[in-house]
Order: C-alpha cells, then structure tokens, then sequence
C-alpha cells in the first residue's frame, strides 16, 4: 500500500510540473559546458511567454541535424529572437522556443544516443 501511495506521489508531481511548463529537453547542438557537449546532456526547461537578452534556451534550428540547439538570446524583435549557440546566430519565432535551461544534466543525453532519440 505504501508503495503505491509513493507511485500516486510522483505522478502528481509530475503532472504537476508539465502543467507549469516544464519539459525534458535533449539538444543535438548548441554551446558546450565543463561536463561535455550539448548532445551529451540532457535539459531541464520551462516554457514562458517571453525570453530576455542573455537567457539560454532551447530552440528549433532552421538546420535540421542540429535542431534543437542550447543558445542564448542576443536580441529580441517582438515575436522573434536572435539566439547564438556559440557558432552561428540565427532568428528563432517564440513558437519554437521550447523553454529557457533551468539546469543541465550531462552525460544523460548518452543514453538517449545511443537508442537514437
């Protein structure tokens, strides 16, 4: 019984969080961190309704082998930002910003190479 109490526990948080935007997110390009690469992590995200000079985030790229990338935002233009990840900048809609990073988790992204997501 107690078991189950402590699965119904984290369900709720769980759903609790994706309610408040938050999101998993596995880059495949973007700036790199002591601990490894971009692709080699994993990113904890939240979606908002807008996003400042300086935040990181996780965005589309218009290239797709490298989409999603880790940057940052280096101006914003009403519904566009100009996001870098440290080689190239391009112009990103909010609509394909998944979230701005609250934290990495490196080396997780391995796993999810390795079964090809």
């Amino acid at each position: 019984m107690l078991r189950s109490k402590k699965t119904l526990i984290v369900l709720a948080a769980l759903v609790l969080l994706y309610l408040l935007g938050f999101r998993l997110e596995h880059p495949q390009s973007g700036f790199k961190s002591a601990v490894g690469s971009a692709s080699s992590s994993i990113v904890l995200t939240q979606k908002t309704g807008s996003y400042s000079i300086g935040q990181k985030v996780v965005a589309a790229s218009q290239s797709k082998e490298l989409s999603p990338v880790l940057g940052q935002v280096t101006a914003v233009n009403g519904n566009s930002y100009s996001v870098t990840n440290g080689v190239f900048l391009e112009s990103v809609d909010a609509k394909n910003i998944a979230g701005k990073m609250i934290i990495v988790l490196p080396f997780f992204g391995y796993l999810l190479n390795v079964v090809g997501l």
